[in-house]
């Protein structure tokens, strides 16, 4: 018998062996806040090895626990007497970590897929090269696997996939599991569509402070169109409407349930120009598109390759062709193999003509403009999940509408979508100053693979393959002439590694007003990009390609 000990050693161990070093602030404010983002991100990687001793430790403990009371009832011990052992095992954790039975089964089923399940997938996590949330995500996305020898091939491909991915959210790693599931598991995926099925229900639920909740679960498509027609009515309120975006949501959907009239809030109606009418609002709701993007021999039957949907992420062949079959969906076709928008990538020598429109050359035409957004799926930018057809679509190299030749061209290497948010910060920090805003790239490697990259102001870089290209893999092997410009541009030398070179004037707002400052920003930009490409071929070279 003994007290459970509640001390703690672990603010007596020295860090500093595991990389986490607290930074000097003699070293400069950008080195020192850099040394603290490195030392959360090895703090990251410490949870995700503890995390992992803490399930080898949850599933020796239940090994032993139902292997001992299996003895007990084996012997005959009365049955009666004893509860089931893995429910007293599970209980057992309950108690030990004070969780409630659910949070306790999840421990007990993680650590079991740690051990037999998913141990390579569990091995990422023990290397500290996914976290603890993207741990569960892709158990919990695994679970309706039963069969063993089909189970280890998904671990397999799981495990690769997730080390090729580079700097992902959760939710992408989820879209990864459900994708290897799908291929290698079909049946799987209709089953848990139909035990999905039965979870559709509205609840009422109480938030306390005086609000409550009325939650619908439907369909993915039907929720999603659900939505965006609320909000093409709630758009129609005047600028002076006080309410905010989600308050003007929550009045037309009880407008909608109750059959009442949805109006605006301000407090003058003599100046009032809502657009509120029936015509107006169906006019706006005629305009509400949900993507879904799949393989044409999925829809065909050819083949029960999965798909993806706009802010959903990947869903299964049977489902897609549930979708193309509905009264109010249009079908187009986007060709992965040979796309309007990909020819020039095959050694056309005016490589833009076929990507950006014929009277704009800023603008994509609508083939590329499709096909950026189909292997992005989401904002570029590492952990934002806003949809793709949410997003607007960014000219990485800044495009220059004086000198088009001179600036980023208007490509599938030089657009990626990016959310109001991040475009915003992508352009204009940095504003008087370049050296402190926020340097993306965007490129095509030796394999066909659209990789995209952002450096922070301090310094630290996170790279990212195009989510979806490995989902419809006919877009592997693309191929653009942009990137032999790259070879040969030349940029600052000074900086190794995730270091940047010193910005222009050695940090001093250039003269010559707005307009000069956002050329020498876009400049500086430029060479620094230049840099990091060379730097980047330099690493490959060493040691082959990202994620390194």
């Amino acid at each position: 018998m003994g007290e459970f000990d509640r001390s703690s050693p672990w603010d007596g161990i020295d860090l500093a062996s595991v990389g986490m070093t607290v930074p000097d602030p003699a070293d400069g404010e950008r080195a020192e806040c850099r040394g603290w983002m490195r030392y959360a991100a090895s703090a990251f990687r410490g949870q995700a090895y503890l995390y992992w001793a803490q399930l080898r430790a949850i599933g020796e403990f239940v090994d032993i626990a139902v292997a001992t009371l299996s003895d007990l009832i084996e012997s005959g011990r009365d049955e009666r007497d004893l509860f089931d052992p893995y429910t007293v095992a599970v209980a057992e954790i309950g108690v030990l970590f004070a969780v409630p039975l659910h949070a306790a089964r999840t421990l007990v089923g993680a650590a079991i897929a740690a051990s037999e399940r998913l141990p390579r997938t569990a091995g990422m996590l023990r290397e500290g090269a996914i976290g603890q949330a993207m741990f569960d995500a892709v158990v919990h996305r695994s679970d309706i696997v039963d069969d063993p020898v089909v189970l280890a091939q998904i671990d397999t491909e799981l495990a690769a996939a997730l080390a090729e991915a580079g700097h992902i959210s959760e939710k992408r790693a989820s879209s990864i599991a459900d994708l290897v599931v799908a291929r290698h598991d079909p049946d799987a995926v209709r089953r848990r569509h139909e035990k999905a099925q039965k979870r559709k229900n509205v609840q009422c639920r109480d938030y306390g402070d005086g609000l409550a909740g009325v939650v619908v679960t439907a369909d993915e498509i039907d929720a999603r169109v659900a939505f965006a027609e609320l909000e093409a009515l709630a758009a129609g309120v005047c600028p002076n409407d006080p309410r905010t975006a989600g308050q003007r949501r929550s009045a037309a959907a009880l407008a909608r349930l109750r059959g009442l009239a949805f109006t605006c809030a301000c407090d003058d109606a003599a100046t009032c120009v809502a657009t509120l009418s029936d015509e107006a609002v169906e006019k706006r709701t005629a305009r509400v598109v949900v993507h879904a993007v799949c393989r044409k021999s999925t829809l065909d039957g050819e083949n029960d390759e999965p798909g993806f949907l706009d802010g959903h992420g990947v869903i299964g062949a049977d489902r897609l062709r549930e979708i193309a079959g509905r009264t109010d969906t249009t079908v187009r076709d986007l060709d992965p193999d040979a796309p309007s928008a990909l020819r020039e990538s095959v050694g056309a020598p005016a490589p833009t003509a076929a990507a950006r429109q014929p009277s704009d050359g800023y603008r994509p035409t609508a083939t590329l403009e499709a096909l950026v957004k189909s292997l992005f799926g989401e904002c570029a930018i590492p952990g934002c999940e806003r949809p793709a057809w949410n997003c607007e679509l960014d000219h990485v190299e800044e495009f220059d509408a004086l000198c088009p030749a001179s600036g980023g061209p208007t490509c599938l290497c030089n657009l990626g979508p990016k959310c109001l948010r991040h475009h915003q910060l992508k352009t204009h920090l940095g504003a008087t100053v370049p050296d402190d805003g926020w340097v993306d790239d965007q490129w095509i490697d030796a394999d066909g693979v659209v990789w995209t990259s952002v450096t922070l102001r301090h310094g630290t870089t996170f790279q990212v393959r195009a989510p979806n290209q490995w989902l419809f893999s006919g877009t592997r092997g693309l191929r653009c002439p942009h990137e032999h410009e790259h070879e040969h541009e030349r940029g600052p030398t000074h900086g190794t590694g995730s270091e940047r070179g010193p910005g222009p004037g050695n940090g001093r707002a250039p003269r010559g007003g707005r307009r000069a400052a956002t050329a020498d920003k876009h400049a500086w930009r430029k060479a620094e990009r230049a840099r990091r490409r060379r730097e980047r071929d330099r690493v490959r070279r060493r040691d082959g390609p990202p994620p390194f």
